[in-house]
């Protein structure tokens, strides 16, 4: 194994420490500018609850298959070998590992799509108030739910029958190794396909809004985050079927699977986590979009602020602006509210064109004595 238990360790812990803190900086961010937490919110704390119970598994169930490979591999030098532990003990604990096997992939799964969930609400409210994209919204979270039920369904028919996973021997058996590698490559398919269906489906709206390229550029990579989830799911596949297949070949590295199925499996979940976070410091990437308020009171886009000019003849002008903008879509629909996102009043409107109203008032003061 390339890896010891205290490596396994410090990288499951050191990531669950960063989604912790992004995803406590994304709540109190936006709280402080919204005093509103969305649904969007709400799914990646669910994810960040789900991924600490993921962790504790994790540093539960790994200690067992660490002992595992280690005396096989000694057993198969020298089969003289004894049990690091009273065999009663020893094959308890494995059963033991391996139920808690099985209830971390239902963890694994269920973290990658809170995640995903987040990034699809956070596009629903974006749109609210155009029927045509609430429609394609609707038919993709039907989509990612279904792929979602499909992947816990897999962990379930993976070994039959199903009290055999939690076995003395587990799920060891050559065809039970064959039907374990074509769950992987299913459950992963189903993971890519929810993450691109996801980024694809705001591409229609991405082209038609009306708004600067800077802001456009901003919105194409919030939206295009699920690439790098899709990136560590391919890893992940790589590695675990890379596992199994060793395992079919030389039964002492039949520990190996478990270990780096646990390790990528936390990494990606941490990952989905942490990109889930992401669009809450969208204002980094794009300093001029943000929530502004201005003297009347309206929220938008852009710069709304008082000027106070110097004084000529001994006249004083005062200069007050007032400043509302609004991004808006081409489109053949007719009707569009507001929708809140981006920490600002943002309207998506099914309007053409870019609308900027701007009303200015000047007074002048009376001369001085």
């Amino acid at each position: 194994m390339a890896l010891t238990y205290p490596d396994v360790m410090t990288l499951v812990w050191v990531l669950w420490a960063t989604s912790f803190l992004l995803t406590a900086l994304r709540g109190f961010l936006r709280w402080h500018s919204q005093r509103h937490i969305y649904a969007d919110d709400y799914f990646v704390f669910f994810g960040l609850l789900t991924l600490t119970g993921l962790s504790v598994v994790i540093t539960k169930v790994l200690p067992q298959f660490f002992l595992a490979g280690g005396y096989a591999k000694a057993a198969m030098l020298d089969p003289t070998t004894p049990l690091p532990l009273p065999a009663a003990e020893f094959s308890q604990r494995t059963q033991t590992a391996l139920k808690l096997m099985f209830s971390q992939m239902l963890l694994f799964w269920t973290t990658l799509w809170a995640a995903k969930f987040s990034i699809l609400f956070f596009f629903r409210r974006l749109v609210n108030g155009l029927p045509k994209y609430i429609k394609a919204w609707w038919a993709c979270f039907i989509v990612v739910s279904l792929l979602y039920l499909a992947c816990i369904l897999s962990n379930f028919l993976t070994c039959q029958p199903l009290t055999k996973y939690w076995s003395a021997t587990g799920c060891s058996d050559p065809e039970d190794l064959v039907r374990a590698d074509a769950s992987i490559k299913f459950a992963t398919a189903a993971d890519v396909v929810a993450d691109v269906l996801i980024m694809v489906l705001p591409l229609h709206l991405l082209r038609k809004l009306q708004v600067s390229a800077r802001q456009k550029f901003g919105l194409a990579v919030i939206f295009s985050l699920g690439t790098i989830i899709v990136a560590f799911a391919f890893a992940r596949l790589a590695q675990v079927t890379k596992a199994t297949s060793a395992a079919a070949r030389d039964p002492t590295t039949i520990a190996e699977g478990p270990v780096l199925l646990s390790t990528w499996s936390h990494i990606e979940s941490s990952v989905s986590v942490i990109v889930a976070t992401l669009p809450a410091f969208r204002y980094l990437i794009n300093e001029n979009v943000g929530r502004t308020i201005g003297p009347s009171g309206v929220a938008g886009y852009g710069n709304s602020r008082d000027k106070d000019t110097s004084t000529r003849s001994r006249a004083k002008r005062v200069l007050s602006t007032r400043h509302k903008s609004s991004m808006r879509l081409h489109s053949s629909e007719r009707s569009g509210t507001r929708s809140e996102e981006w920490g600002s009043e943002t309207e998506l409107k099914s309007m053409d064109g870019i609308g900027k109203n701007v009303d200015y008032g000047v007074a002048h003061a009376p001369h001085a004595l």
